[in-house]
């Protein structure tokens, strides 16, 4: 599989630094209306992804964190109970779907474990369908 095919890049992807505050991680992911995001490190490393269940732990662990509060709590010292893991540039077909059955998205990294990107599940499903109907020009009858 070409992952560059179905690659969202970087550029592309909304993420956050891990020297970001649990209120800004907060505010991108309602006004995006996502469920997880990635982190990276200002070398532009992947370090893991944050979800909205780690961020509701984090609230019940800190029980009086306010909103003022968030804006100084760095989501770095947020305990993440499931980080996405990512696979590699040249990662074949079963890897990537093996981790896109159990992630909403899977980051993709370079050699050196710098973020480039995502897939989503919408864009690998999209490909698979493409390659089906490419070798299957009759629909598979």
């Amino acid at each position: 599989m070409n992952i560059l095919a179905c690659l969202t890049p970087k550029s592309d992807v909304d993420y956050v630094t891990d020297e970001a505050t649990l209120f800004k991680v907060l505010q991108t992911m309602e006004h995006r209306n996502f469920s997880a995001i990635p982190i990276i490190d200002k070398k532009g490393r992947y370090i893991g992804t944050i979800t909205s269940g780690d961020i509701l732990g984090c609230i019940k662990e800190n029980f009086n964190l306010s909103v003022k509060d968030s804006a100084k709590f760095p989501v770095r010292n947020v305990r993440r109970t499931r980080d996405y893991k990512a696979i590699g540039v040249h990662a074949g077909f079963e890897e990537i779907l093996d981790k896109a059955v159990n992630q909403n998205f899977v980051p993709v990294v370079d050699d050196e474990e710098i973020f480039v990107g995502i897939l989503t599940r919408k864009e690998i499903m999209k490909w698979m369908h493409e390659e089906y109907t490419r070798e299957h020009p009759e629909g598979g009858k």
